[in-house]
């Protein structure tokens, strides 16, 4: 081990303990999705042969959400791995619908034998901490026109929810309030005004940003949607007779497009050792709510400090994947910063080159925030 700032490992030592049950409690995440692996499904009875087909389906919700692609349900050996569905289930129980007839199924299934058969099949496994999309919504029902908030209630809202968590995003709508008002209004919305758009959505500190019109017409419901900063822009249309099925439509399309960028299909197998040398940790606090945090992290497979030294840190990480996934990760959480490498006057690769080979073990320069 290299050299130890004595008082900073006295205190590490002494608190050992909690360092210990903050890695078995609550990491902190910027946006931590529960439920991956559990989906619910309608059925008409308790009867075993209802029961087999909705387990099935619900397999199939939770291969969406867990990889974050809708596609993946169109791979026919995946499927055919997967047709034996009770070896995957961990728990289910049955719900009474309210004043209707039936019933919801809710199954739970095994992480660790799903995510096996979808690694088998080259299917990426997205992990739960993901994006926020926040959401503007502009809606004209042909009674009224008004902009979807987070405090409405209703069964526009319910849909919306319901289509989310089928595709596993992490949504959020706006307050509302004054200070939306005063920025942005329903014609600039529904115009999708990308500066207004991208002015009144700075308060809320996301990265991605969804802007889309719903509008009722004579064949049913047109959603109009763009999604702004995910390597670009993103937009389409859907129509479709009723709004669930457009949200369904247009959200299981941002999924994968987050998808791509997050959980990149051919990465995720690869084994990778890096440094991470992390400035400004204060104190044993924060250095152990950095650890838990990367701890925490899906693609992160192991970690382990090798260096304390003044404010400084020095981690070894081995992580599943390719490091500019686990770049991209960080920079939706408040944890850690990109820090300026020291290295100054080394050349570095070209972005996005495809033919650059990186280090064995390279280093990612971060400062503690």
């Amino acid at each position: 081990m290299g050299h130890v700032n004595k008082g900073f490992l006295h205190v590490t030592i002494r608190f050992l303990f909690v360092f210990l049950f903050v890695l078995l409690s609550q990491p902190l995440h910027a946006v931590q999705l529960e439920g991956l692996y559990s989906a619910e499904v309608s059925v008409a009875d308790q009867s075993q042969s209802a029961r087999n087909i909705a387990i099935g389906t619900a397999l199939n919700k939770v291969v969406q959400k867990v990889s974050g692609r809708r596609s993946a349900l169109s791979n026919k050996a995946l499927l055919a791995a997967l047709s034996n569905v009770g070896a995957y289930v961990e728990q289910f129980q049955y719900k009474k619908k309210d004043g209707n007839v039936g019933y919801w199924l809710i199954v739970r299934f095994q992480k660790a034998a799903l995510d096996r058969t979808l690694q088998q099949f080259d299917v990426p496994i997205w992990g739960a901490n993901r994006p926020d999309v926040l959401l503007w919504l502009a809606v004209d029902d042909g009674k009224n026109r008004y902009i979807a908030n987070a405090g409405s209630n209703g069964k526009l809202n319910d849909t919306l929810k319901q289509g989310i968590n089928d595709a596993g995003l992490a949504v959020t709508l706006p307050l509302l309030d004054l200070a939306d008002q005063k920025a942005i209004s329903f014609n600039d919305v529904w115009a999708a005004f990308p500066d207004e758009v991208k002015n009144a959505s700075k308060r809320y500190g996301v990265k991605q940003i969804m802007v889309g019109r719903l509008l009722k017409n004579s064949h049913g419901w047109r959603f109009n949607w763009m999604l702004m900063e995910a390597g670009g822009q993103h937009n389409a249309v859907e129509q479709s007779a009723n709004e669930g099925a457009a949200f369904q439509q247009a959200f299981s399309e941002v999924a994968e497009i987050l998808a791509n960028i997050y959980a990149p299909r051919g990465r995720l197998m690869l084994d990778t050792a890096i440094k991470m040398d992390i400035s400004g940790v204060k104190d044993i606090a924060q250095f152990i709510r950095i650890t838990s945090y990367l701890s925490a992290l899906d693609m992160v497979q192991k970690v382990s400090w090798t260096q304390l030294s003044g404010n400084k840190v020095i981690m070894d990480l081995m992580i599943s994947g390719d490091a500019r996934v686990l770049k991209d990760i960080i920079a939706l959480n408040d944890v850690l910063s990109v820090n300026i490498s020291p290295n100054v006057g080394v050349p570095h690769p070209v972005a996005g080159s495809e033919m650059v080979v990186e280090a064995p073990q390279q280093t990612l320069y971060y400062r503690a925030n």
